[in-house]
């Protein structure tokens, strides 16, 4: 599968941050569905469409937010 150069950057940021992706399935239009080492269990929805800084950010925080809520 190839996977579009704006999600590759998109992915590349969430990595520096500590979300390693493991697996990518592409889903309707522009949307793909994205496991995360960190995150087995719960399967993220991203779109490529996305590739302002603020969502970037902000993405990273809810993701963060996920593990808290795993560790308790």
């Amino acid at each position: 599968m190839e996977i579009p150069r704006v999600l590759r950057a998109q992915l590349k940021e969430y990595e520096k941050a500590g979300f390693h992706a493991v697996r990518i399935e592409p889903r309707a239009g522009s949307h793909f569905k994205v496991w995360y080492a960190e995150l087995p269990d719960k399967p993220q929805i991203i779109t490529k469409n996305a590739n302002s800084f603020r969502v970037m950010k902000n993405t990273i925080s809810n993701y963060r937010k996920l593990l808290r809520v795993e560790a308790t």
